[in-house]
């Protein structure tokens, strides 16, 4: 699919499909072939995008989304284990945790309201983005997992300051430690996203949202977002600078290098079950 032409001011960002519209962007994460997931140049721009947002008078409320059937299948392993793999923890490169950091917390500090569209799989670094935001909404056919356990990394993408505070510590441990997935329907009643829908009905809840916080003084809403989340961050900041140097070291570990390997085969099936 062709990507339009992005609004003004967001020229720079080529990598995401961008549109603007009465006051609301979209950000549409666009690698099908690969269910989303995330290239280099896809995280680079997932990176700076935000502060973008921030200063940009004619954005009111954000929606995060994917390309068609699926949200986000995480970052793209391809390549990462040969560049990684064998590399010890030292040799491992400061922007790594430079970009990881600001996919989470862009968002959180991105005063505008974001809501996460979801369909299909939200795994690794998609479904830690999708939580980032202010409010997710799910298809019926959603699947949530923060899958760096399987690909032999510690779960350093955010998991540690979103999940355990949404369903609690035991629940958290659960699906962090296994990267077992998580149905749309379960993840509501569990509390980790606002609403499972019909997906003939996502699109216009989620539009109908994002119309409704536009439409509401702009500071109260912006303002009350932010010091909900630097209570966020306050409570779980320190856990999650520790995730990401664990998740650096342990992508020098060789069972990175092997899991990786077989996590990259596996997606590239229909990603059934786990």
């Amino acid at each position: 699919m062709s990507h339009l032409s992005p609004p003004s001011g967001y020229e720079q960002y080529t990598a995401l499909r961008l549109e603007r519209a009465d006051g609301i962007l979209t950000i549409t994460i666009s690698n099908p072939a690969k269910k989303n997931a995330v290239t280099p140049q896809m995280s680079e721009e997932l990176a700076t995008i935000w502060e973008t947002i921030w200063v940009d008078p004619e954005t009111r409320v954000v929606i995060l989304t994917g390309d068609g059937d699926n949200f986000c299948s995480g970052a793209d392993l391809s390549g990462i284990a040969a560049r990684h793999g064998s590399a010890p923890p030292e040799r491992l490169t400061h922007p790594t945790t430079r970009v990881a950091r600001k996919h989470v917390f862009g968002i959180m500090e991105c005063e505008k309201p974001v809501l996460a569209k979801v369909r299909g799989v939200a795994y690794g670094l998609g479904v830690n983005m999708a939580l980032a935001s202010d409010m997710v909404f799910a298809s019926e056919n959603a699947r949530l997992c923060d899958s760096h356990v399987k690909a032999g990394m510690v779960a350093g993408d955010g998991g540690v300051l979103l999940w355990p505070l949404a369903i609690g510590f035991h629940r958290a441990k659960q699906y962090l430690m296994t990267g077992d997935p998580i149905p749309a329907k379960l993840a509501e009643e569990l509390g980790l996203i606002n609403a499972c829908l019909p997906d003939d009905q996502l699109d216009a809840h989620v539009q109908a949202m994002a119309e409704k916080l536009r439409d509401l003084p702009p500071h109260a809403v912006n303002y009350t977002k932010m010091s909900l989340n630097l209570a966020l961050k306050q409570m779980t900041q320190t856990a999650f600078e520790a995730s990401l140097a664990y998740e650096i070291y342990s992508m020098g570990m060789n069972d990175f290098k092997e899991a990786t390997t077989a996590f990259v085969e596996k997606r590239k099936g229909v990603f059934k079950g786990n």
